[in-house]
């Protein structure tokens, strides 16, 4: 459900998002964020650029984006004409079949500045974490993911397109999240049941238990399971390549 309320906050992964886009923008003169949603990261992060709009095609997420945060978000890239000079992709990419992203792409390339920087943050096909937890792996979506990458396809497919690897970045919150939610679902009949409950507000349409007893079993499982996701995630951190989400600004081929 969509709500203003706390969205000037910033979590620990707003500010690693943060982070990233000012270690990598060049010129900050047009930031474009695709699968922008509610707007939150334009609206988090519109004071730091001279202009930004997002593209999202959820009706309602554009609706409230304009209404209620009062950001420029537009359902189709073709409505952009400023010169991009950064564009990210918070965990969308993935979303967007091969043909369309292959547009979108082409289009930013065409639109940028010589100086663009895009980022790209998605779930990595060839982590350790998919390697062990499979369907319970916390970034598996099948139903919505029309795409997968690992860090070589990743880089294969901007570098198709005009853009080359400048840098990557370790998410410390995309690692032990990953890790923590895999193993509480290798211990749940709900996929993501503690994201999506306490995250979110959403009830599963199945329940093991009652609410209270389900609620008071994952705070259980998320105590246990803290302390090995966090030494886990030491590896991502070592081996980003291998880690279980991938964030690489890419630069433009001129």
């Amino acid at each position: 459900m969509l709500s203003d309320k706390n969205i000037a906050k910033l979590s620990f992964l707003d500010r690693f998002k943060r982070g990233v886009i000012m270690s990598c923008s060049v010129s900050r003169d047009f930031l474009l964020d695709f699968g922008s949603g509610s707007g939150k990261f334009l609206y988090q992060n519109k004071s730091f650029f001279k202009d930004c709009a997002g593209v999202e095609v959820v009706p309602e997420c554009v609706s409230f984006a304009r209404r209620h945060l009062g950001v420029r978000v537009e359902p189709d890239i073709m409505r952009i004409n400023e010169l991009i000079s950064l564009a990210s992709f918070w965990h969308s990419l993935e979303h967007i079949s091969p043909e369309e992203t292959g547009e979108i792409l082409d289009a930013i390339y065409k639109r940028s500045s010589p100086d663009i920087r895009v980022v790209v943050c998605v779930p990595n096909i060839d982590s350790l974490q998919y390697a062990f937890f499979r369907e319970d792996f916390a970034y598996y979506d099948p139903d919505s993911h029309l795409q997968q990458f690992s860090s070589k396809s990743l880089d294969n497919m901007l570098w198709k397109y005009g853009f080359s690897k400048e840098r990557s970045f370790f998410s410390l919150a995309h690692s032990v999240f990953g890790f923590l939610q895999g193993f509480m679902n290798k211990f749940n009949t709900a996929h993501n049941y503690f994201y999506y409950r306490k995250k979110r507000g959403i009830k599963p349409a199945k329940r093991a238990m009652g609410g209270f007893f389900l609620n008071a079993y994952n705070y259980l499982l998320a105590a246990i399971f803290l302390l090995p996701s966090m030494l886990f995630s030491i590896y991502d951190r070592v081996v980003q390549i291998k880690g279980g989400v991938i964030t690489v600004c890419y630069k433009k081929r001129v």
